[in-house]
């Protein structure tokens, strides 16, 4: 009997302890913000929401409204986010609050609003790199490079070596122009130890657009390797660069074949490969190959009426009259039906010369059948 009531008496000791600490933990907002934040960590917003929640009810403070709306930034209830984000900056305006203001607002693709909004922070704090990285691409979709790169300029008076700003701020110098000022910054890159396939790229059609074929047939080699061969814009230049360089022909013919079976449907670059591979053929003497590669390449640019005429002469080449006859003629034909014959004058006259020499030779040969053809 007597152990019977020590068991009793301890059971109900225990309930009223437990029942005790429950009731501390349920009115302790630090232990439930520490728990929500915990579950925050742990990327379960839901638990977590509810405990920041809860924790705020009990403690009403800006810093625990902040760690909501970044849950609900988390969850992609990006407007939830916004509006309570823009309420704290009545009462302190921290930065903080404007980044997630402005990150929500790009996520719903509000460009105009995030733009407003990285630029106020780029003016209280140019040394924030991800801003200014997001507000340089911001100005960048609105064709407003040059502002790009002075809002990157600003930021490396600060830092001028942050990789990602100066990445951003060398593709940027590429794609106004500025080749030399762009090659100059991915070299800084390079001696940084990046020697990525993006940067190994662009350097290459940087290198391109100063004539260092070498150079840029270098990294856009490199390019290709480090892609594992398959991205077909890059092997589509790393092609064309080589086929331009002396002994590098068939690199370059191989290269392009192998960007032409990966490409999609795009009318100006397949007759840009079509027709430097056939330039390419041309320099190793594979006039047959070139003669069908300038053929594919009217299948995508008809007007092209130049290039009926190099057909026509790469015919001559390999002693097939008839065709080069028939070439000839079909490029006078079109050349003067075109909207600006005079452009083609002196190709107009080389085809005449060729064909006045064509009939007098079939007519000298007893060639009566080609000559019905004049």
């Amino acid at each position: 009997m007597k152990k019977y009531l020590i068991y009793t008496l301890l059971i109900c000791w225990s309930f009223s302890t437990a029942w005790g600490q429950n009731s501390i933990q349920e009115n302790d907002w630090q232990t439930i913000y520490l728990q929500g934040m915990k579950y925050k960590d742990a990327s379960n917003n839901k638990k977590a929401l509810q405990l920041l929640e809860k924790a705020y009810e009990l403690h009403p403070s800006d810093s625990i409204m902040r760690d909501i709306a970044s849950v609900y930034y988390d969850r992609g209830v990006y407007r939830k986010s916004i509006n309570i984000s823009q309420s704290l900056l009545n009462k302190d305006s921290l930065e903080a609050d404007l980044v997630l203001i402005a990150k929500s607002h790009e996520k719903l693709n509000n460009a105009d609003s995030a733009l407003v909004y990285e630029k106020i922070i780029a003016k209280k704090n140019i040394e924030n790199a991800n801003n200014i990285i997001n507000l340089a691409k911001n100005y960048e979709d609105r064709d407003m490079s040059d502002s790009a790169l002075v809002v990157l300029d600003d930021f490396c008076l600060y830092d001028d070596e942050n990789m990602a700003v100066n990445g951003l701020k060398a593709y940027l110098l590429y794609q106004t122009g500025e080749y030399e000022e762009s090659l100059e910054e991915y070299r800084k890159l390079r001696n940084a130890g990046d020697n990525s396939t993006t940067t190994n790229y662009y350097m290459g059609l940087a290198y391109a657009r100063v004539d260092s074929l070498q150079e840029s047939y270098d990294c856009l080699k490199i390019a290709a390797r480090k892609d594992r061969y398959k991205n077909q814009y890059i092997l589509a230049q790393y092609g064309i660069v080589a086929s331009k360089l002396n002994g590098n022909e068939q690199e370059g013919v191989n290269i392009i074949s192998q960007a032409i079976e990966k490409i999609l449907p795009d009318e100006t670059l397949m007759w840009s490969l079509y027709n430097t591979r056939a330039n390419a053929n041309i320099r190793i003497f594979k006039f047959e190959d070139a003669i069908d590669d300038y053929k594919r390449s009217l299948t995508y640019k008809p007007d092209r009426l130049t290039d009926i005429y190099h057909i026509a002469y790469l015919y001559t080449i390999i002693h097939d009259r008839a065709n080069a006859d028939r070439h000839f003629k079909m490029f006078i034909n079109n050349a003067q039906k075109s909207a600006n014959p005079d452009r083609y004058k002196r190709w107009i006259e080389a085809a005449e010369g060729y064909l006045k020499r064509s009939k007098e030779e079939h007519f000298f040969q007893g060639d009566d059948e080609n000559l019905k053809d004049f």
